[in-house]
């Protein structure tokens, strides 16, 4: 048998986070064989587990110790993070603004493939590739049973996630901001259809030490056929948002068509097939939009996949050793009493906020400025809801010894953990959401306005904004381009804002952002703007890994976007 190459942790040391996975079959020695892997349910089990966790898990990717107590490694919820910082709506307006640890990507700097930053895209999604890889490789399906087979099945969809995040992370874009331009941002021909160098469970070392960058189809190949190999595995399978599902798959399958649909050979196909994919996660999967209540709910909004039939997919934390600044909880809830948040103050930027239709049930996120201006108003009584009880509110809107009060359009979308805001080893415990059903319906508008036109798109945009957000809603746009930008990618900023999932609309529609202008409230060190796509959106390739991997030259990695975007001065 070929040696695997090792990228990142192996299945014994992947044991010890999950409990002692191996327990039905004992190897002698003090390895398991990949025989006596596959034939105990347990053990694969246990790798399964081990996935999950290591993408919640803070500190679990070496980081956090590394890097002087780095309180940005925390997992996916981190990632969600970096990226929603490099985008428009999402303000600082707190007189700690220091507070925002994910500044580098707030001001476009350090994004260098020299950096911790930069390295640590790469090296977590790897590392739970390397984990999905482990369990692909030690089961047969030939020989496996059902419950191995769903296991292989949700390996397979863990895996092509993470390189459909990777190849749209990484695969570089146009841009065409004059300031960009002037500071010499340029792609090269060289690298215009590249993504990043794929590593499945056969890879062994020689062969990982010269992989190249695969080309976008080649990606998108690969992707598609795990995610239908685990279509046909995970058939059957009972649903749950914590795991991949079937309807995981169908979601995917739809984020991979709607992207193929901009750079393909056939755009028409792969955005009839992206309507499929959208409709089956639709129909077949149950899953219905958050109501008012639940996305508004104090104690479970945002914060408990169980509480609502939306989530396609999502992480949960556990409550045991839970620190007060590595979560996603810590950084962009406002309501807590722990964390960076409450000094941030993270909010809405204001024109975003006052472009929002009052009629949009949505715009109750943030809180507006008449309400801070009289937060007893009975007219408010029944708008906002905060955590904590009528302590919480009081506490959030007035302030405390700790913390600042309220400001107008901070958010309250993101809940502490069970509504707790004073006990961070609760209120941190927050699910992630990765996937929510009102995605497919955004990606089915999108892609008809592709293939059956413009009136159709705005059809299906307005019928869904209508019935489950505003009902005064209307399409404006008269072009495709307008369409794309002005409805449907402004009504995705609103529903998904915070989410971590709009970087990938932002950079395939080019949309560009304005952080800086007249009245913005926007901390100042963060004014910035950018026409069009911006150049930080192709992430570079650490250093450490054309290093090590000759198929990736320093000539063939993304150009540093460091520095590139305008900083808005008054």
């Amino acid at each position: 048998m070929k040696k695997i190459f090792l990228r990142t942790i192996g299945i014994i040391a992947l044991c010890s986070v999950t409990a002692g996975c191996i327990k039905e079959t004992l190897p002698e020695g003090a390895t398991q064989t990949k025989k006596q892997v596959a034939e105990s349910t347990f053990a694969l089990e246990g790798i399964l587990r081990g996935l999950p966790a290591a993408m919640m898990t803070s500190g679990w990717s070496g980081y956090y110790s590394t890097y002087d107590n780095w309180h940005t490694d925390f997992g996916m919820p981190a990632i969600h993070l970096y990226t929603e910082y490099m985008l428009n709506d999402l303000a600082v307006m707190g007189d700690e603004p220091g507070y925002n640890r994910f500044y580098q990507s707030s001001m476009n700097r350090g994004q260098d493939d020299t950096k911790a930053v930069t390295a640590y895209y790469w090296d977590v999604y790897y590392k739970w590739i390397k984990i999905a890889n482990d369990l692909i490789i030690v089961v047969d399906p030939s020989s496996a049973n059902s419950t191995q087979k769903a296991y292989l099945g949700q390996a397979l969809a863990y895996r092509a996630a993470f390189y459909l995040d990777l190849a749209r992370l990484y695969s570089p874009k146009e841009v065409t901001d004059p300031y960009a331009l002037g500071k010499g941002y340029k792609i090269p021909d060289a690298i215009k259809d590249l993504t990043v160098p794929i590593i499945t469970e056969k890879t062994d070392e020689a062969t990982a030490r010269k992989n190249p960058r695969a080309t976008r189809k080649e990606m998108y190949e690969f992707i598609l056929k795990d995610l239908s190999d685990a279509e046909e595995y995970l058939k059957g399978q009972t649903f749950s948002y914590t795991v991949p599902s079937l309807t995981l798959v169908y979601g995917l399958k739809a984020r991979a068509y709607i992207e193929m649909g901009y750079w393909s050979e056939t755009p028409k196909e792969d955005f009839q097939q992206a309507i499929k994919y959208a409709n089956l996660a639709i129909t077949e999967g149950g899953r219905t939009p958050l109501t008012k209540d639940q996305w508004q709910d104090p104690t479970n909004g945002f914060n408990n996949g169980a509480s609502n039939s939306a989530w396609i997919w999502g992480q949960t934390l556990a409550s045991e050793n839970q620190g007060n600044l590595l979560t996603f909880t810590a950084h962009l809830s406002n309501e807590a009493a722990w964390g960076y948040a409450p000094g941030a103050q993270i909010g809405a930027d204001r024109k975003f906020y006052e472009s929002i239709n009052d009629t949009d049930w949505r715009k109750a996120s943030w809180l507006s400025p008449e309400f801070i201006a009289d937060p007893d108003a009975e007219e408010f009584a029944d708008v906002y809801k905060f955590s904590g009880g009528a302590s919480g509110r009081k506490g959030f809107i007035y302030g405390t010894s700790e913390n600042p009060a309220a400001k107008a359009y901070e958010s309250i979308k993101f809940r502490p953990a069970q509504g707790n805001v004073s006990d961070y080893n609760v209120g941190n415990c927050a699910d992630h959401c990765l996937m929510r059903i009102e995605e497919m319906y955004f990606i089915l508008a999108e892609a008809t306005a592709q293939v059956e036109g413009l009136s159709q798109g705005k059809q299906k945009l307005e019928e869904f904004v209508q019935k489950y957000r505003d009902p005064k809603f209307k399409c404006g746009a008269n072009t495709l381009e307008n369409f794309l930008i002005d409805d449907l990618l402004y009504q995705k900023r609103i529903e998904f804002w915070g989410e971590g999932i709009l970087i990938y609309d932002y950079k395939r529609l080019n949309s560009g952002f304005e952080r800086g202008y007249s009245g913005t409230n926007q901390a100042g060190i963060f004014r910035f703007n950018c026409k069009g796509r911006s150049p930080q959106w192709n992430l570079v390739i650490s250093r450490g890994e054309y290093q090590s991997n000759t198929g990736v030259t320093e000539e063939l990695n993304n150009p540093d976007p460091s520095d590139k975007i305008e900083q808005w001065l008054e």
